[in-house]
């Protein structure tokens, strides 16, 4: 199977957080910003976002200490991302 680009990670990470959010959040996202914040995500956003990585991209979330590292950009994201993408 083909790796997943950066580009293609992060319009499907838009694509996610938009569905979170329940509104287009693609101007609010700046590769560096922490998305977390700019988009007031909570907690129960943050657990929804992770459990749809894992079923996007077969990736297991929260087992690493970059994990957590992940979420301070969409940069750092898209990233962790593509390194461990399965589909």
């Amino acid at each position: 199977m083909t790796r997943p680009t950066a580009e293609s990670v992060r319009d499907r990470l838009a694509d996610t957080l938009a569905t979170i959010k329940k509104r287009d959040v693609s101007a609010e996202l700046a590769a560096d910003d922490n998305f977390m914040r700019a988009l007031n995500l909570d907690s129960l956003d943050a657990v929804e976002l992770t459990v749809r990585l894992g079923s996007e991209y077969g990736i297991e979330f929260g087992e690493e200490a970059e994990d957590l590292d992940a979420l301070e950009s969409l940069a750092a994201l898209v990233a962790l991302v593509e390194r461990r993408a399965t589909r």
